[in-house]
């Protein structure tokens, strides 16, 4: 309870959990002996902290962390006779501090830390039968940065990607994409200095037990036996022993010695594999018994049949099905992955806030996450597929081309909500569905698959075929709200820095400086055990022939090569736009169009995209897009965007009913000759449609003298009140997001406006002629209320214009309730 470890990044088999994990501690292996099978082994692993933290510090860059958890459970199962294991990892309440405090030698969560990460619970589960997967699902994850820490976050990951660590600056300075990088390398801190030596008595003690200990092994490996009877001589230099390997991080070897180099090996597996078995039979097979039979009978299975005709069986009566059932699975003839990583059933909500969390003083939390002042997107149902294929010889597979890896990502809902204090906008962006358009069942609003293809056994570089498709999108656009994302979005640009990814080949001097008992080709994040099979004449091959590494890594360092991509889907979008003040910041012209601008359901559609002549990087993939997009827009869908100006959008209404009043008897004449039913369509679209484009006007017509009457209220009235100031801003914000849903309601709405109108009116002439007649006599109480006239004049005007405008609301939405639901979502409800 109360453990806090701190995480130091080594070079592979050097790690605390490698250590545990490879060097006989959990994968024991008993000698064989002849004639006697033991019994199943399986090792559990159980494991339970409460209150504990990871604290780690990057070497080269100036950002602390620190990983809170509340509770902490291991479960762990291996079973070495079936080449099987288990890990199960339950985080619960866990959170993620980061500082630019580097320097700083106690750990302060108040003072020195921001909290960016928090979730609930975390599951992560990992098994190796019958292949590697790794499976990771979380109830919520919340994600609360301004741009600084949002930088040093994005960085902080890049850099535990790219084992930062294991890289002096130099090398990072070579590896770097941008001149800002290099210049930063310069000021990183550096590692710490080495400790006090030992003793040369000590370090020829050290020595001699690192030769006695390594006798035994050279002895035990310098030979191997085969089963045809001839031993194999394997003659190996061996480097001098390590005596620096029994030390303690506090201790160091000899003064003379070279520093222990920076070693570019990666990180090793989490579960390594257990050693392959000695001794294999070929002639296995099992018993069947029957149902229902007894062990001391000894019978033949017999089928029972059921009818006395012959049984006629037809080979591939059910057909195969083409593709896989869902869109996370392969294709059928691809081969079964061996590696496979899941993340399912995780929402993300990311906070974005303005200002800056770190600072040259004492850190604190922005004082825009106080007032509001911030953005929310939220991602229900996040899921993430990656799986990896064995390489086979072009001799081996019946595919042209090889399938390397496929990556399968959607998200079922997402959204972007406005919450800055300015603004009364509810949703930004959300999935736009209506009567008209609906949205199908256990459907994702965005997926996007990628198949990394190997073409030529691996004698070119990868090849990516990309699809994506999305989902029709509904904008509300608040002018605020869009300079606050610019804003934040243009400074994290300025503050992430690009890491290249790890080197996979050996391009280090020092690399021959390794024991012999480290491996020297590079190993992945977490390795897949390879199950191996004993060939005829004993030697050990694969199950699969791997393709020569040296080919498939030699172009690990240039742009993922998109040989095709698909926007496999036409996405109409629907925009409203609420222009503010004039941006002159922007340009002249640019600035009065952004502040006067004002648009109601302007209709845009990305169209589909196929592109088969390859695209070389994700920024020329979007580059090609965008281009598309937007030449598309200026020359086919300026109409649809400018429909949405001012009142043009009802008066499109109007010319659409008069046109379907004509063409829709046309087109059923055309298409199966029941006019009748062609004037039916006709005129009930001409009456929605002008109905709603009537309605739409006057609505529009009575807020504007309702907004003057504001206005007038305002500019006549005494002093005006904080709270009835407050107030009214606070009603007007109910009012838009609670519509009346029918023409019942909306009178019933006019009637309660009228009533609390006339009453607030009285209340407020009383109370004034009351509290002038207590301070100055009759003379204050008849000032008092000749100064209340005015207001009181205007106010009927306002009360009846929002009676007309409630009236007017629930006979638009009884005609088209979607309507009701775009306004309950387009605006914020009261204090949210």
């Amino acid at each position: 309870i109360g453990a806090t470890l701190q995480h130091r990044v080594v070079p592979s088999s050097l790690g605390w959990y490698d250590q545990v994990m490879t060097l006989d501690f959990l994968n024991v292996s008993d000698e064989p002996v002849l004639g006697y099978t033991p019994p199943s082994s399986v090792t559990t692993l159980h494991l339970h902290l409460w209150s504990c933290s990871l604290d780690y510090r990057p070497l080269y860059l100036p950002v602390r962390s620190l990983l809170t958890v509340e509770t902490f459970s291991i479960s762990s199962s291996v079973s070495l006779d079936h080449s099987s294991s288990s890990l199960r990892i339950i985080l619960d309440e866990a959170a993620l501090f980061l500082s630019d405090k580097s320097n700083a030698v106690s750990v302060n969560l108040a003072r020195d830390y921001v909290q960016v990460v928090d979730m609930g619970t975390l599951e992560l589960r990992i098994t190796t039968e019958p292949r590697f997967e790794l499976r990771c699902s979380s109830d919520v994850i919340h994600i609360r940065t301004c741009s600084d820490s949002c930088a040093a976050l994005m960085n902080l990951i890049q850099y535990i990607a790219s084992y930062g660590d294991l890289l002096p600056p130099s090398k990072q300075e070579s590896r770097s994409s941008t001149p800002k990088q290099r210049a930063k390398s310069d000021v990183v801190s550096q590692p710490p200095s080495q400790a006090p030596l030992l003793p040369e008595a000590e370090q020829q003690m050290l020595q001699d037990l690192m030769s006695d200990a390594m006798e035994e092994t050279d002895s035990l490996q310098g030979h191997t036996l085969q089963s045809n009877g001839v031993q194999e001589d394997h003659i190996s230099d061996h480097d001098p022993p390590r005596s620096d390997l029994f030390l303690f991080p506090d201790e160091s070897g000899n003064l003379g010695q070279e520093p222990s180099p920076v070693y570019p090996t990666l990180h090793s597996p989490l579960i390594s594999p257990p050693a392959p078995s000695t001794h294999h039979d070929s002639d296995d097979f099992c018993i069947l018994d029957s149902p229902g039979s007894r062990a001391e009978r000894d019978e033949e299975p017999v089928v029972q049949k059921l009818t006395t005709e012959p049984i006629l069986v037809l080979e591939n009566h059910f057909s195969e099905p083409l593709e896989g059932t869902s869109g996370s699975r392969g294709p059928l003839h691809f081969p079964v992955p061996e590696v496979r990583y899941l993340v399912k059933e995780i929402s993300v909500v990311w906070h974005l806030y303005g200002g800056k969390d770190f600072g040259s003083g004492p850190l604190s939390s922005s004082p825009a996450r106080s007032r509001g002042n911030s953005e929310g997107a939220r991602g229900k149902k996040v899921r993430f597929q990656h799986e990896v294929y064995p390489q086979v010889s072009p001799e081996a597979s019946s595919l042209s081309e090889q399938p390397v890896s496929r990556q399968v990502f959607s998200v079922q809902d997402l959204e972007i909500r406005d919450r800055l204090a300015s603004s009364m906008m509810n949703k930004f962006l959300y999935l736009y569905s209506s009567k008209e358009m609906p949205r199908k069942a256990h459907s994702n609003m965005l997926m996007v698959r990628a198949l990394h293809m190997c073409p030529e056994a691996g004698q070119a570089p990868q090849e990516c075929c990309l699809r994506v498709s999305l989902m029709p999108l509904r904008l509300n656009i608040d002018q605020d709200a869009l300079f606050f994302l610019k804003d934040f979005f243009t400074s994290l640009a300025a503050d992430v820095e690009l890491f290249s990814p790890p080197e996979q080949e050996g391009k280090y001097s020092h690399k021959s400086e390794l024991h012999s008992t480290y491996s020297q080709d590079p190993v992945p994040i977490i390795s897949v055990p390879t199950q191996t099979r004993s060939s005829q004449n004993g030697l050990g091959a694969s199950s699969h022939e791997h393709v020569p590494e040296s080919a498939s890594t030699s172009f690990t360092d240039q742009p993922i090569f998109f040989r095709e991509f698909r926007f496999t889907s036409e996405v109409p979008i629907r925009l409203d736009y609420h222009g503010k003040h004039m941006a002159m910041e922007q340009g002249t012209f640019a600035g009065i169009v952004i502040g006067l601008t004002q648009l109601n359901c302007s209709e845009l559609k990305l169209r589909r995209l196929c592109y088969r002549q390859g695209l070389l990087g994700v920024d020329k993939l979007f580059s090609y897009a965008i281009n598309e997009w937007l030449s598309d827009i200026k020359k086919n869908q300026l109409p649809g965007l400018l429909g949405g100006v001012g009142p043009i959008h009802s008066l499109v209404q109007l010319v659409q009913g008069f046109r379907d009043l004509v063409w829709l008897p046309i087109e059923q004449y055309r298409k199966d000759g029941r006019i009748v039913r062609g004037f039916q369509r006709g005129t009930a679209s001409f009456g929605t449609s002008t109905a709603m484009a009537a309605l739409e006007l006057t609505n529009r017509m009575v807020r504007t003298i309702q907004a003057a009457a504001e206005t007038a209220y305002d500019m006549v009235s005494p002093v005006p009140d904080e709270r009835e100031c407050k107030k009214i801003k606070r009603y007007s914000c109910y009012r838009l997001a609670h519509q009346p849903v029918d023409l019942r309601e909306g009178v019933a709405k006019a009637y309660s406006v009228v009533k609390e109108g006339i009453a607030d009116t009285a209340l407020t002439i009383y109370d004034t002629a009351t509290r002038e007649h207590e301070q100055r006599g009759m003379t204050g109480a008849v000032g008092g209320v000749l100064r209340q006239l005015p207001p009181a004049v205007v106010k009927p005007l306002i009360v009846a214009t929002e009676a007309t405008s409630n009236v007017l609301g629930g006979m638009r939405n009884q005609i088209h309730p979607d309507a009701r639901q775009e306004e309950s979502q387009k605006w914020r409800l009261g204090e949210e």
